[in-house]
């Protein structure tokens, strides 16, 4: 049973709709300038950046359009909260948004491959309509149309010399979210990851969009030029966001719910080292250590009865407490750091809200 199951689903905070519609709006402007396929019923397949579209949301498989828009887009909005919160111009802002956004979605596509997912966000994967081939190719072509929408930084008035410092530093994040997703496959074969090597993953994986975000909102929107001090404040917050977030995607991976899409136990099938695995295998003793080893030596996915296994030796371990807990530490350290900060407006009492949110979220 998922321990969250009994509460409401948290909706996602009011102010992501006040950027929902410049942040689509210009994702959507990044790609107006590629063609879209003629695609009759027994002509080729969809264009590269017709696949791009779905992905994103915007059209179906045979090329039909929707008006969905496809996942929260928490990187570009944590980018226009950053923006906000040093009284910045958010179309100086909007062009580091988007390429933050093509970023996030160019891993998603490469790691729906990598751990052979069919289905995101309710929708068939890029890999599993199309084949292997195009999602490699799809999703490079995407990271290259996010370093095309960071060179527009130019174009909305940043200064050169503020838009190379944005350039280097997202180049620098995404090769960081790289590694982490590198480690996060090599744990899937070792037999011990300590915590303090999740942790280490996971800050690369996740938390160095969410960094980058933070850090370039903040870096790029100031008609007056860059506040670096905020900005790296901002950085340091968007850190401990990016903990939260992975230590709850973590939970909601192995005890999962109907609005995750993900059946309960599914990363222990896949023998994720997730949080919850590596605290079962470094706080289980005796003959459940033992059993929990032995599953976790087997080729392949798990039988469900090993799955079982695994999850009442979590029950037992309060692995799931053990795990909200961390991520509820992380949140204490963070609204310390937006506390102490002068921000504009209403932004620290947004990321408040949203701090409170990742932590609870059910999708």
């Amino acid at each position: 049973m998922n321990p969250d199951q009994s509460q409401q689903p948290p909706s996602l905070p009011a102010f992501f709709a006040r950027y929902q519609y410049r942040i689509d709006a210009a994702l959507r402007a990044e790609l107006s300038g590629f063609p879209e396929s003629d695609r009759p019923g027994t002509g080729p397949g969809p264009g590269i950046y017709d696949i791009h579209r779905y992905y994103m949301g915007w059209q179906e498989i045979d090329g039909t359009h929707t008006n969905s828009t496809g996942g929260k887009r928490m990187r570009p909005t944590l980018a226009m909260l950053a923006a906000d919160a040093v009284g910045g111009d958010l179309d100086r802002a909007t062009p580091i948004a988007v390429a933050l956004e093509y970023v996030h979605n160019f891993s998603l596509i490469h790691d729906d491959l990598e751990d052979m997912d069919r289905v995101r966000h309710h929708r068939p994967t890029v890999w599993a309509v199309w084949g292997q081939p195009a999602a490699i190719v799809s999703g490079n072509a995407m990271l290259k149309i996010a370093d095309a929408a960071a060179w527009k930084l130019r174009s909305a008035g940043v200064e050169e010399y503020v838009a190379l410092e944005a350039e280097s530093v997202l180049t620098g994040h995404y090769l960081k979210m790289m590694e982490g997703q590198y480690l996060d496959i090599f744990f899937e074969t070792e037999e011990s990851v300590t915590v303090e090597q999740y942790l280490d993953m996971i800050e690369r994986k996740t938390g160095a969009l969410f960094e980058a975000s933070m850090y370039l909102g903040g870096l790029v929107a100031p008609r007056s030029g860059p506040d670096r001090q905020k900005a790296n404040a901002l950085k340091a917050i968007g850190h401990e966001f990016g903990r939260i977030f992975q230590i709850r995607d973590d939970v909601l991976g192995v005890w999962g719910g109907v609005a995750t899409g993900k059946p309960v136990g599914a990363d222990i099938k896949r023998k994720k080292k997730a949080l919850p695995a590596v605290h079962a295998l470094s706080a289980s003793t005796g003959a459940s250590a033992k059993r929990l080893k032995e599953i976790f030596r087997t080729e392949g996915d798990l039988h469900e009865e090993d799955v079982h296994v695994v999850l009442e030796v979590m029950e037992q371990l309060g692995t799931h407490d053990y795990c909200q807990s961390m991520a509820e530490q992380r949140w204490v350290a963070g609204k310390r750091m937006i506390e102490s900060l002068d921000l504009s407006g209403s932004a620290a009492a947004e990321f408040i809200e949203l701090g409170e949110f990742l932590l609870v979220r059910e999708s």
